[in-house]
């Protein structure tokens, strides 16, 4: 006679239970955020989105700036990591590092209430620059290697076209830069990369491929 297979402790199914409850209140402020920003925000109708009780929040959450951090990490790292992915799949460097920092760039006017809050994050810009530089240095030190880039100093770049698309981003937001804000910064960067003009002018300005955003 077969041994009946030992049931799960009950421990882990509390804390699969937990983890299932978190995600759906991440998931329901992220939709909140994202239709109208931090200021309308409520406790409340976030636990009410997730089919959670509200008391149960408090478990999972310090308070609901905690919940705003975390959501917008979450989607900071999404963001980064589907873009970045995306962005390696191209053979050439040069499309790859405009591909990469025009999709950042448009990333504050597809999502604007959330790209607004993000951007107020304490270390905000700090963490923009943690969350893109694993593909940043992939493209740069390929751009390198084939001779499509010339980089004297890869650090000092990877954080200049970091601080470059973060500010792009907070312009976009203020109304200071127009539509063709992501294939200008593109153009700047790639000619900075030592792309010929008129070549980094053509590459700035392709049409993209599209790319749904999970943010």
């Amino acid at each position: 006679m077969e041994k009946a297979e030992p049931k799960a402790p009950k421990e882990g199914r509390r804390e699969r239970r937990k983890t299932e409850a978190r995600e759906r209140l991440l998931a329901a402020a992220r939709q909140v955020l994202a239709e109208g920003g931090e200021a309308n925000l409520r406790i409340g109708d976030v636990t009410e989105r997730a089919d959670i009780g509200f008391g149960t929040f408090y478990s999972h959450f310090e308070s609901k700036e905690a919940l705003v951090e975390a959501v917008l990490l979450e989607v900071m790292a999404s963001v980064s990591a589907m873009i970045g992915t995306k962005a390696l799949e191209f053979d050439d460097a040069a499309e790859t590092a405009a591909f990469a920092y025009r999709r950042f760039v448009r990333f504050a006017a597809e999502q604007p209430e959330l790209a607004a809050v993000m951007t107020k994050l304490e270390g905000a810009d700090t963490k923009f620059e943690e969350s893109l530089l694993p593909y940043a240095r992939k493209t740069l030190e390929r751009g390198m290697e084939t001779g499509r880039f010339a980089i004297g100093d890869l650090e000092l770049a990877l954080t200049s076209v970091s601080a470059a698309g973060f500010a792009a981003i907070k312009g976009v937001l203020a109304g200071r830069f127009g539509p063709d804000a992501d294939s200008a910064g593109a153009e700047m960067m790639l000619r900075a990369f030592g792309v010929p003009a008129a070549e980094a002018t053509e590459i700035a300005h392709r049409p993209m491929p599209a790319l749904e955003l999970d943010a």
